[in-house]
C-alpha cells in the first residue's frame, strides 16, 4: 500500500469531500447509530459546513492519501481547528450556535456536547491563547485495520507542535478512539456516560449505546515534556 499524509489544501474541500465525511464519520459515529440518523438527510448541514469551512482556512487539517489513485479524496483525515481565546467562531462556540438551527436528532446531541464543556473554559484552564482542536477523524472502511487514525492523531501533534500551539483536545464519542488519544498521552478533562445522561427532558436518549462508555474531552499539553 502506497500511502501519504499531509496537510489538506483548500481546494480539496469540495462537496464531493463533504459527502465523503458525512459517510465515513457520521454514519459510524456511536450517538448517530443510536439515533438512526439518515446520511445526509438527518445532518444539519448548516453547523456542518461551518465546521469544514472554519478548517479549510484554518490550514491544519491532515489526510491520508493512497498514491496508487489518482481522485482526490483521501482514505483518511483529521478535520482540525485553530481555536483563539478571543475569536467568536472557535468550536465551542460553533457547539453553541447549532443548537438554534439543527434538525430534531442533531439537537440530542448537540445538548450532550454543549453540557460536556459546561463550565470548561480550556482556555482559562490551561492558561492558553491557543488551542488545536481534532474536530473530526475519519478513515475509509477499506482502510480500518491500517491505524491510520493513530497515525493521523500523532500527524497533528507534530504539526501543533511545529506550529507553536499550547494544547491539542478533542471531544471524543467512541471508546476506540478515545483509546488511540489515551494511547499518545491525553488526559480526560471530563466525560458524559451514555447510559446514565438525561437530556433537558429527563430523557435517556443514549442509553441503548453499550459498546462505549461515553464523550469525553480529552487535552494533551505541548508545553510539559
Amino acid at each position: 500500500m502506497s500511502i501519504t499524509c499531509r496537510l489538506m489544501h483548500e481546494h480539496e474541500f469540495t462537496s464531493e469531500f463533504e459527502l465523503f465525511v458525512m459517510k465515513t464519520f457520521f454514519q459510524y459515529e456511536p450517538m448517530n447509530i443510536c439515533l438512526k440518523t439518515k446520511i445526509p438527510d438527518e445532518i444539519d448541514l448548516p453547523w456542518f459546513k461551518e465546521v469544514l469551512h472554519k478548517a479549510k482556512y484554518d490550514n491544519i487539517s491532515l489526510a491520508f492519501y493512497d498514491t496508487k489513485y489518482h481522485h482526490s479524496l483521501p482514505i483518511a483525515y483529521a478535520i482540525n481547528h485553530h481555536d483563539k481565546v478571543n475569536d467568536h467562531d472557535h468550536s465551542d462556540s460553533l457547539y453553541l450556535s447549532s443548537s438554534k438551527t439543527c434538525v430534531y436528532k442533531y439537537e440530542h446531541i448537540s445538548e450532550l456536547i454543549t453540557k460536556l464543556h459546561e463550565n470548561i473554559n480550556l482556555f482559562e484552564k490551561f492558561d492558553s491563547e491557543n488551542l488545536f482542536h481534532i474536530y473530526f477523524l475519519g478513515v475509509d472502511p477499506n482502510y480500518r485495520q491500517s491505524k491510520l487514525a493513530s497515525q493521523l492523531i500523532d500527524s497533528s501533534i507534530s504539526v501543533a507542535k511545529q506550529k507553536r500551539f499550547d494544547m491539542v483536545y478533542a471531544d471524543v464519542t467512541g471508546d476506540y478512539s478515545l483509546n488511540a488519544f489515551l494511547k499518545h498521552d491525553f488526559q480526560i478533562i471530563k466525560s458524559i456516560d451514555y447510559d446514565s445522561y438525561e437530556n433537558s427532558n429527563g430523557e435517556k436518549v443514549f442509553q441503548n449505546i453499550h459498546i462505549h462508555k461515553g464523550c469525553s474531552i480529552v487535552i494533551k499539553d505541548l508545553r510539559t515534556k
